[in-house]
């Protein structure tokens, strides 16, 4: 018999005998002297592991390292295979040489590991053919945490990542690889432990950042979190998740509290999956589970779980020893198929079972399947589930179990916070009609929001029984919309409210800009404006019944009046001197040639009146200097007639044109009226922004307007366009302008509105409640809502009397014309009392000539006058005879008839010489 198969017989023998009495396998394992937990826990799993079987008991082997050190830990590796062990445990990814791993593939002794190591590359899982990790892999982890973060549940649209200087990088690989580095997307903060954490949190808060992924070790979690309240970093609507498996016991829930109410997650290893979900049972106890309550705990339990189980199934087998041989100087043969038989073994065949689910092994010796929770570490409250298979479930919809129920009892003493319905703090700001304080009755006092009124208050309380929600309203100090100031890198008013966390909803007159959408979330707008031009309307001027003699001055009328006298004086002077203006010689009554001139002051006067109202005359000039003289008498009447004719049209012209400003063009293109906007209002943000040229033209004047064109809010506009009684003009919303114009009848609106715009409702970045609050916006457009909203806050019962005519504006009514009738009957009047002048002196002048009384006369003149059908009038109307009656007019038919038969008699007599 050979010296070989000899020491094989041996072999054999020994180890029937020892299965007889009992397999005892040494299990040795390797700990940094700060791992004295861990330890313990390693000594717990054999005590406990070692009481499931009598046939087969393991004995723990420990060393300690104090450094990192490739070849202590060589040596150490060595001593461990030297004394007999069956596989090595650790040690933890604190090390970072991966001598155990070579020695342990050399020798064919299994290697175990519950620590997250590098994932081996293809030439280097040669020498790490026996090594098997029970810790779950970085790869899926990342993608865990990459499905929570993107879900429904959560939807982090952008946040900062947190992490110490030294942590592991890659169980973030995928999330790092879903958005950009940018402020839109993913921003890192890096510490190192001992820091100032302070410092950290004033950047991401300094970074208007809502969101925060923290990667930090378990020990030092709570300091760097504590360090966060004294930024307002959890408030209701700051969001904390921590992908440390171990942050249950770091002892974090010691800030539970009604003042910490930030949305608190993290993640762990679950522990239990009730059915029918999965397949596991519930087998752990309280006691249990808080012996092993640390991730890596439970993982140094489940290796052993898993090598003791392997063992079991090994040792049933032929050919099986343990180890007798010293570090470099041979093999052991059962280790590959012990490695094998540790990759094949899935949780339903385990005994005692392992702390963890779901625990298999890859062929490469990775875990790929675990399970993880997802939960409020401060009261310990699980809200989703996550696997490969099912990714992220509700707890809801999983069946409870009786260890949940009483996990749940105990639950109910406690409350969470984070959960509770919020009471909303609204931002806004003072000014009408949107927002102000509501008078107060006498004996009257209110508290609360019933200290305000206005179109945003009326609109939130609907919002409120829609949505179902609380609020408070707080206007802002500086009473200021929200602007960015670039020198100091800081917003203020509404806008700061909400990026500092101290409200959760900013209403009122907001417009909703590119600008405050990159630090704000909106939502669906709930009114649709523009931007008008409100200008002060001139008081329409009192009706002026002579308004006709306005296109020339009284001076002129005077200089006009005194023309024609001299010029009548002038033409009767002329018309003497010419000799061709006297008439033909007649006889006169004592048989005497005289010439008779017709230029006297009656018909000069007519002439020239008639030339000034281009009727003209009969009367004709022969001579030439007549001729001349009136010829520039004509272009001077034509020239002042027709002056007139044309002012007078343009003076009805103009007082029909309110005003010349009709558009955003002609406010630019004029320089008499100035004006401005809201300074670093969405208005102004406008124009500055535009690229458009009378939009450019606009903001460029508004710049160099001295004094200053800006206001500071919307009521500073208008008393500045009332004060300035059309010397300034103010650039503001429709919604607005319409308001003040209802209410002031002294303002108007100039042309139409031009640059759309909305107004929406402000939340933080990321807000949950968003889309609450744009269906409820919805709704209420549906229902109508917001069309009465608006009648009842922006139209008014005001009258406003214009004092103007109300038919048409190219029309005259009797006040703008009653002069020219006024001059038309004093015209009558003077005339007929001329002419009853001229009657009376008539009558006086028969009654001279005929030597008979005044009376009789005038009585015979009368007589004929008020006797209108008669058309042919007899020389004498009166005629003393014994016929005559009372009256003294008598035979006027036959008087006539005799006179006219002479008449004729002479004309023949004439005619036959």
């Amino acid at each position: 018999m050979s010296t070989l198969q000899f020491l094989l017989l041996s072999c054999l023998l020994c180890s029937s005998g020892a299965n007889e009495a009992g397999l005892v396998v040494k299990i040795g394992a390797i700990f940094f002297d700060t791992e004295m937990k861990l330890a313990e826990a390693f000594d717990m799993a054999v005590e406990e592991i070692n009481l499931q079987s009598t046939e087969l008991n393991l004995e723990p082997v420990k060393h300690f390292v104090t450094i990192d050190d490739s070849i202590l830990l060589q040596d150490i590796t060595c001593d461990l295979i030297g004394n007999g062990v069956a596989a090595i445990l650790g040690p933890s990814s604190k090390a970072s040489s991966d001598i155990v791993e070579v020695l342990c593939n050399m020798t064919g002794i299994p290697h175990l590991q519950f620590d997250w190591h590098p994932q081996p590359s293809a030439r280097d899982r040669y020498n790490h053919k026996l090594t098997v990790n029970v810790a779950p892999s970085e790869l899926v982890l990342s993608m865990a945490l990459y499905d929570i973060l993107r879900s429904k549940a959560f939807d982090w649209k952008s946040f900062t990542i947190v992490y110490e200087k030294d942590s592991h990088l890659a169980r973030l690989q995928h999330i790092l690889a879903w958005k950009q580095l940018h402020k839109t997307g993913i921003k890192l903060q890096e510490f190192e432990r001992g820091d100032d954490y302070r410092v950290l949190w004033k950047r991401i808060n300094n970074g208007r950042e809502k969101f925060v992924l923290l990667d930090c070790p378990t020990d030092i979690l709570t300091d760097v979190i504590n360090a966060s309240i004294s930024f307002n970093m959890t408030g209701s609507f700051n969001h904390l998740f921590i992908n440390n498996l171990d942050a249950h016991i770091s002892g974090i829930e010691r800030f539970y509290s009604r003042e910490f109410t930030v949305a608190i997650a993290a993640v762990r290893i679950r522990t239990y999956m009730p059915l029918p979900v999965h397949d596991e049972i519930d087998v752990f106890h309280s006691e249990t589970e808080e012996r092993f309550v640390s991730l890596a705990s439970q993982l140094i339990y489940d290796a052993i779980v898993l090598l003791f189980n392997a063992l079991q199934q090994l040792n049933q087998q032929p050919g099986f020893y343990t180890p007798q041989f010293s570090c470099g100087r041979g093999f052991w043969q059962p280790g590959p198929h012990l490695v094998q038989q540790m990759k094949q073994i899935t949780a339903k065949q385990v005994r005692p079972p392992y702390k963890t689910q779901r625990l298999q092994i890859t062929p490469d010796g990775q875990r790929e399947d675990f399970n993880l929770e997802i939960y409020n570490p401060l009261i310990d409250l699980v809200t989703h589930i996550w696997n490969k298979d099912y990714q992220l479930v509700s707890f809801d919809k999983i069946k409870e179990n009786s260890t949940q129920a009483l996990k749940q009892r105990r639950l109910e003493l406690k409350e969470d916070f984070s959960q509770k319905p919020v009471r909303y703090t609204v931002a806004t700001r003072v000014g009408k009609p949107y927002f102000s304080w509501r008078k107060e009755p006498e004996g009257q006092h209110f508290e609360g929001n019933e200290r305000f009124e206005g179109y945003a208050v009326d609109l939130m309380y609907d919002l409120a029984k829609i949505c179902k929600f609380d609020f408070v309203f707080e206007p802002v100090r500086d009473n200021k919309y929200g602007s960015y100031d670039a020198a100091s890198d800081e917003w203020d008013g509404i806008i700061r409210q909400l990026i500092d966390n101290n409200a959760q909803i900013g209403i009122c007159d907001l417009t909703i800009t590119q600008a405050r959408r990159s630090v704000v979330d909106f939502t669906v707008p709930f009114m649709q404006l523009g931007i008008s031009i409100l200008a002060y309307k001139e008081p329409p001027p009192a009706a002026d019944a002579y308004a006709f003699l306005r296109p020339y001055g009284m001076d002129v009328w005077l200089y006009v009046m005194v023309a024609m006298l001299i010029t009548a004086m002038v033409l009767i002077l002329a018309g003497r001197m010419d000799p061709y203006e006297w008439e033909q010689p007649v006889l006169n009554e004592r048989n005497e040639q005289e010439r008779e001139n017709t230029w006297h002051l009656h018909n000069t006067m007519w002439l020239v009146m008639g030339s000034i109202l281009n009727q003209g005359c009969d009367l004709l000039p022969r001579g030439l200097s007549m001729r001349l003289l009136i010829a520039f008498w004509w272009i001077f009447a034509l020239l002042i007639s027709q002056t007139y004719i044309a002012n007078l049209a343009a003076f009805i012209t103009s007082s029909k044109i309110t005003n010349s400003i009709n558009s955003l063009h002609d406010l630019v293109d004029q320089n008499k009226v100035q004006f401005g906007t809201i300074r670093g209002g969405a208005t102004s943000l406008y124009f500055s922004e535009s690229n458009d040229t009378d939009n450019r033209r606009a903001w460029n004047k508004m710049l160099t307007v001295k004094p200053d064109a800006f206001t500071k809010n919307n009521e500073e506009g208008v008393d500045r366009v009332k004060l300035s009684r059309g010397s300034y003009a103010f650039l503001m919303e429709t919604t607005s302008l319409q308001y003040y114009v209802k209410r002031n009848c002294e303002l108007t609106q100039l042309g139409e509105s031009f640059g759309e715009k909305h107004y929406g409702i402000a939340v933080p970045f990321n807000a949950h409640f968003r889309s609450n609050l744009s269906v409820g916006i919805l709704k209420l457009s549906e229902k109508g809502v917001l069309y009465n909203l608006r009648n009842k806050w922006f139209n008014s019962n005001i009258t406003c009397d214009n004092a103007g005519p109300a038919n048409d504006a190219d029309q005259f009514d009797m006040d703008a014309l009653g002069g020219l009738f006024v001059l038309l009957i004093v015209g009558v009047l003077v005339s007929i009392l001329i002419g009853i002048i001229e009657f009376i002196w008539h009558a006086h002048c028969i009654a001279l000539k005929q030597q008979i009384r005044p009376m009789l006369a005038l009585k015979g003149e009368f007589n004929f006058l008020v006797r209108f059908w008669l058309r042919r009038k007899p020389l004498q109307t009166y005629r003393v005879s014994r016929d005559s009656t009372s009256t003294g007019y008598s035979s006027l038919e036959q008087v006539s008839s005799s006179s006219t038969v002479k008449k004729r008699r002479k004309k023949s007599k004439k005619s036959s010489e």
